[in-house]
């Protein structure tokens, strides 16, 4: 028997391993119809319900099929390499092992790549016909796959910038991108992860700003994954972080398209997850996860003033605690006489210590912001920060806790709200009970032991070979003022960093 002969009979058997696994799946349409005009030829069709336009199906697709059938009668008998010669007219992207028929693409089965690239050009709306006399498999993209309209990012709100944010689409999302950033210079590399997901991702960088060596790593990476199914992109952001166990996050995400065309800008490279409404952006570090999408669409002097408040609410929210309760109950002499005195009084009467007044404030301030999350939205904000304030009224009342704990407790929560990345508010809240543990314990020394710690852990991060505390660590005056400040627009030199 000739290897062409093997092959064929192959792909036969590929092809009734295919009809076995497919049978019983009820989302699955196969249907057999006779095609063409004068002479008849029968096809197999098989369609994911849901996923194609039907009224394609009708008006194009069936047409199309007449046409092949037709072409198909004409040319029995002629030899394999003459039909293949035909420019096709519908072809999928990118897909190196297809052959081109006129009236779609034509599908081989020789392999066990070839036949996933079948289920997934099969699960992502494509309708697939199997000429039953010659058993040739084509593919015909007419794909309609749910999904909604750009809308708002929930992530990042806008006051004065765009209101068009991501969804779960890829190619909807990309297209976002692409409106804004109309240049060659914009490249989109497509490659997929997860045996059994097929997850497609997107590689999306400027090809003149975008270090080489950045966008190898980036791609390097996301080949060397290997999972089963590829869930969301905050999987993927711990699957191609330097250290997946990191406390601060590595990597940054956005929801809004004018957001990834700055970053895009300045030379970093975003992924593309489909199914997520979320652009993740490498490498990220510490300057960058204080950004705010708004800064863009702001005055530069009131941009410059909300990022030192963002570092100021950064640093108070993970020292506050531990720093308060380190003075009030172990370092009373480093307050002044009249704070003092007012702390005292207010303690008269309470019958828990300092430091589990103010974990115990902690801690319903968390509940309160998680149960926010969880709520929706009108009411989820008043409960987080309004509830959080009449209870602690309340405990005040009931001689559960004094005022000045209240105050530090509320000022913490509050400062955990003006960071911008979510993920990073989460490392704020693990922080701030690692400080306060360790000022319960040995005071002020324990204080400043934490925050060196924090510091050190801070400098030793990498993301992507580069420095995450950069340009603080090492310092670089002229990028730090320029991460922290902002410049005005007329003063900024062609390809300044915002």
């Amino acid at each position: 028997m000739s290897r062409e002969s093997e092959t064929h009979n192959r792909g036969l058997d590929r092809l009734d391993r295919i009809y076995e696994e497919l049978d019983g799946s009820g989302d699955i349409v196969i249907q057999t119809i006779d095609a063409g005009k004068e002479l008849k030829r029968e096809f197999r069709i098989m369609m994911c319900g849901g996923m194609v336009d039907m009224q394609t199906v009708f008006i194009a697709l069936m047409p199309q099929l007449d046409k092949l059938a037709e072409t198909l009668n004409e040319e029995f008998g002629q030899t394999e390499r003459a039909e293949n010669g035909r420019e096709p007219v519908v072809m999928e992207k990118n897909h190196p092992y297809k052959e081109g028929y006129s009236f779609g693409a034509r599908l081989s089965l020789d392999n066990e790549r070839e036949v996933s690239y079948f289920y997934s050009s099969l699960y992502s709306g494509s309708v697939i016909a199997v000429d039953e006399a010659t058993r040739s498999v084509y593919s015909f993209d007419v794909a309609s796959i749910p999904g909604r309209q750009p809308e708002e990012s929930t992530m990042e709100l806008s006051v004065k910038g765009p209101r068009d944010g991501f969804v779960e689409g890829i190619s909807t999302n990309i297209a976002l991108v692409r409106r804004r950033l109309r240049t060659p210079d914009l490249h989109v590399e497509y490659m997929k992860i997860g045996t059994e997901s097929q997850t497609e991702i997107s590689i999306m960088y400027m090809k003149s700003k975008a270090e080489p060596s950045l966008v190898n790593e980036a791609r390097n990476r996301l080949q060397a994954i290997d999972i089963e199914a590829l869930y969301s992109s905050s999987e993927l952001e711990e699957l191609v972080s330097d250290r997946p166990k990191s406390l601060f996050p590595l990597v940054d995400y956005i929801g809004r398209p004018d957001y990834v065309v700055q970053a895009l800008m300045q030379g970093r490279v975003c992924l593309f997850v489909d199914g997520n409404p979320s652009v993740i952006i490498i490498p990220g570090n510490l300057t960058l996860l204080i950004k705010s999408p708004e800064d863009a669409h702001l005055p530069f002097y009131y941009v410059s003033l909300e990022r030192l408040l963002r570092i100021g609410g950064f640093i108070l929210a993970i020292c506050l605690p531990g720093f308060w309760v380190a003075l009030s109950a172990y370092n009373t002499d480093q307050i002044p006489f009249t704070l003092l005195a007012t702390v005292t009084n207010s303690r008269i009467g309470l019958p828990i210590s300092t430091t589990m007044e103010m974990f115990l404030m902690m801690t319903m301030f968390e509940l309160f912001r998680e149960a926010g999350v969880r709520l929706p939205r009108p009411v989820g904000q008043t409960v987080s920060v309004v509830g959080g304030l009449i209870i602690g009224d309340a405990a005040i009342r009931a001689g559960l806790t004094s005022p000045t704990m209240l105050v530090a407790a509320a000022v913490t929560a509050v400062s955990t709200f003006t960071l911008v990345n979510q993920t990073l508010g989460g490392t704020v809240s693990i922080l701030r009970y690692f400080v306060l543990i360790l000022s319960s314990i040995f005071g002020i020394f324990g204080f400043f032991v934490s925050v060196f710690i924090i510091l050190i852990y801070m400098c030793s991060l990498e993301t992507f070979n580069q420095n995450y505390m950069q340009p603080i660590a090492p310092i670089k005056w002229r990028e730090l003022i320029s991460g922290l400040l902002q410049k005005s627009w007329k003063s900024r030199a062609k390809g300044d960093k915002p």
